[in-house]
């Protein structure tokens, strides 16, 4: 059982003059958090909407259509930064085409899609499952209909896009197939979000019994796009209320709305020591027979 040295990001969104300085500006962000030895990297939510700030104000079908046209880009960007820096990298969500066989149809559509590039190539992607309503109406985005629960060297893990990790059926979900750490890359441009999505982020480590690590943007542009113009966000790594950690379930969390990466380590084999002998378990003490009941009388 390995400790996870993993860094989380309090994304910038400065103002920028070239693509080139964007993703000059992150590549930095991953050499340091590797150089201070961080394995892991996560990068907020919506991360190359801030490509937007480089072209006049678009509707959001028009963002859609742009951000697409960067995915090879993205892809392979991250891919070899990954392998160069030896650090798996959660490059936030990328707007992109949603996939034929997962609409069911060749109209095109887009998804609001995670990927995690890890340093020997593999490559785990995650559709924002729970859209909001202004990504709906909006933009409009197609939601991912699946969980992708996968394998790493230090437990299982599954990626909850912001809104989703409001959702506690999808995190119990999660947890039930065995995942120890959720990665959250999250967009919140006022207080009331951030502290929906952080309050959920912590509610779910308790519930579960699993580590969350929370990624957003933070400061504003000087001109306002539709899309993606501020953010607010006090980034960090969150755990279970009770031994071996500590009564706030806090390991690590930034300087709000501060340009940073925060860095903290995740002890799996306390995570495990917290299931067997914590002084309570709501992940094992949950009634499925009682809550099924009650869904019955609901008709939901």
């Amino acid at each position: 059982m390995k400790k996870l040295t993993i860094a989380t990001t309090q994304y910038g969104l400065t103002d920028i003059r070239t693509e080139e300085q964007f993703w000059t500006g992150i590549a930095e962000k991953v050499r340091d958090a590797a150089e201070q030895g961080a394995a892991m990297i996560v990068f907020p939510e919506y991360l190359t909407a801030h490509l937007l700030s480089l072209q006049p104000a678009m509707l959001h079908d028009e963002a859609c259509y742009f951000l697409d046209l960067k995915t090879e880009e993205y892809r392979r960007f991250f891919r070899q930064l990954s392998e160069a820096e030896g650090i798996a990298i959660l490059a936030g969500t990328h707007i992109c085409k949603a996939d034929e066989e997962t609409t069911g149809t060749d109209e095109e559509e887009y998804v609001n899609k995670a990927f995690l590039f890890f340093p020997d190539g593999r490559v785990e992607t995650q559709s924002k499952v729970h859209l909001t309503p202004e990504e709906q109406i909006r933009w409009p985005l197609t939601a991912g209909n699946d969980l992708n629960v996968f394998e790493t060297e230090w437990g299982k893990m599954a990626i909850l896009t912001c809104y989703d990790i409001e959702f506690p059926e999808l995190a119990r979900a999660a947890a039930l197939r065995g995942v120890e750490m959720i990665l959250c890359p999250s967009y919140t441009d006022s207080a009331f979000g951030y502290h929906r999505v952080r309050l959920c982020c912590q509610a779910r480590a308790v519930e579960n019994q699993v580590f969350v690590v929370l990624s957003g943007l933070v400061g504003a542009l000087s001109e306002d796009r539709p899309q993606v113009d501020a953010g607010y966000c006090q980034a960090g790594l969150f755990t279970p209320c009770d031994l071996p950690f500590s009564p706030d379930g806090i390991i690590q969390v930034g300087e709000l709305n501060l340009d940073m990466t925060v860095l903290a380590e995740a002890d799996f084999r306390q995570l495990r020591d917290n299931r067997a002998h914590g002084a309570v378990a709501p992940f094992y003490d949950r009634r499925p027979d009682v809550y099924e009941n009650e869904h019955r009388k609901t008709g939901h």
